[in-house]
């Protein structure tokens, strides 16, 4: 649990031993405000809730994160500019849809300014913010001002069946704190009409506010917890639609908080070499700044070695069967804390010692990836097969030009095969233009 969130679930208490004498006021008479969100930005939010709210007259907010544009099960940039250009909202999500409080300032900062300027770079207009997970601290909260956001959105703080008692009943206009919105619990697949409908009517017999709905998929069957049927949400802005007569309305997360469109700010810049090279450091058995990598189906085990080329720790994996797939250590794949930084148009020459044992047929070979302007990590290309040794060779590998809008390399010796591999002293050189 972040410590964000457990201020607030030691506030609602406060507030819960006090509403035996009075109902938790919404603040200024606003009326009731609905805003339907939809986080991560999932195809299906276009296949099913984009033609829901078109249908209804309704706008909703959409909380993308840059890396995962294009890719499978997410919405293309062309989906998602139709769906600003139609009069919703787009917002951020950082890049990966990363637990802000876990990382360190930098960290956050890369993931929160970084994937805004992505977003901003594609064209969008993109004012507010979605913490992932609803998890925040007071550096993230800075973080996500410090970006240039208008607002940030958690996930919780307002009643909702079976949790949050004591809370308030909607969040309030204005928020007591803007990057620190409130909302009733995500909608999920057991949530039901009528506690979609409650979130709404419990605010409006509160005194109003404002009732951010937290929405993830829309589908039937493509999730086992957030999601809700297209029948389920349809019939929903079936019945909230008429209530505007009574004064309920909904309006984008943007006509909630206004302000200005705020100028890009990025992230600190990356380092320019690998970290941690000889991977002396360690956390949890894995070496920093590095990653365990690998895919497919095969059985391997990873050990922190002694059998070092320099210092005293080495990495080595041992593959006992394999059908598909390799095995990898690799400089770890972040926003740039780690990863070393790439200038398109450079070349760069990457070195690893590795020793170890395979059959002939095994192709182990330096593996090697770039990550996009928009934040997603992407294969490249490999370096020439090595063979087995049992003392330490150096492999060394000259990349081409680095691709147009390319920031950051990553790469590794992945082992194809059944063997053993053992890595040490990773090295990268700037070999300019």
């Amino acid at each position: 649990m972040s410590p964000r969130r457990l201020l607030v679930l030691l506030t609602a208490a406060l507030i819960g031993a006090a509403s035996v004498l009075a109902a938790v006021p919404a603040g200024a008479d606003t009326g009731t405000v609905v805003s339907l969100t939809f986080d991560d930005g999932s195809q299906d939010q276009y296949d099913n809730a984009r033609p829901a709210l078109a249908a209804h007259g309704m706008k909703g907010t959409y909380y993308i994160n840059s890396a995962r544009v294009g890719t499978s099960g997410y919405m293309t940039q062309a989906e998602i500019a139709s769906l600003e250009s139609a009069g919703n909202e787009i917002g951020g999500h950082t890049i990966t849809h990363a637990d802000l409080p876990t990382l360190s300032t930098a960290e956050q900062q890369r993931q929160v300014c970084d994937d805004r300027v992505a977003l901003l770079n594609m064209g969008f207009t993109v004012k507010n913010f979605a913490y992932p997970y609803g998890n925040a601290s007071s550096t993230s909260e800075q973080v996500v001002h410090d970006c240039g956001y208008n607002s940030a959105r958690t996930v919780g703080g307002v009643v909702s069946p079976g949790s949050c008692g004591g809370c308030g009943y909607a969040e309030t206009i204005p928020p007591a704190d803007a990057y620190f919105t409130q909302t009733p619990d995500s909608v999920k697949t057991g949530t039901t009409l009528a506690q979609l409908q409650g979130y709404v009517t419990q605010a409006e017999t509160h005194g109003g506010g404002w009732v951010q709905l937290v929405v993830h998929h829309v589908c039937n069957g493509c999730d086992d917890t957030y999601a809700v049927s297209p029948a389920t949400l349809s019939s929903f802005l079936d019945w909230l639609a008429p209530r505007s007569a009574n004064g309920t309305t909904v309006k984008t997360v943007d006509q909630v908080i206004g302000g200005s469109l705020q100028p890009p700010v990025s992230g600190p810049p990356s380092p320019a070499t690998v970290q941690n090279p000889s991977l002396e450091a360690a956390t949890g058995g894995v070496p920093d700044c590095f990653q365990l990598g690998g895919y497919g189906t095969n059985t391997f085990a990873w050990t922190r070695t002694n059998d070092a080329h320099t210092g005293q720790y080495a990495e080595r994996v041992d593959v006992t069967a394999r059908t598909d797939g390799d095995r990898k250590l690799v400089t770890k794949q972040d926003a740039g804390t780690c990863a070393p930084a790439a200038a398109p148009g450079h070349t760069y020459r990457l070195g690893v010692w590795y020793k170890g044992t395979w059959a002939a047929g095994v192709t182990t070979k330096m593996s090697i990836y770039y990550r996009s302007a928009t934040g997603a990590w992407t294969f490249w290309t490999n370096g020439p097969t090595l063979a087995q040794t049992s003392t330490w060779q150096q492999t060394l590998v000259t990349t081409p030009a680095v691709p147009a809008g390319a920031t950051n390399i990553s790469f590794g010796v992945a082992l194809p095969g059944v063997g053993t591999l053992v890595v040490d002293d990773f090295s990268l050189t700037d070999q300019g233009t």
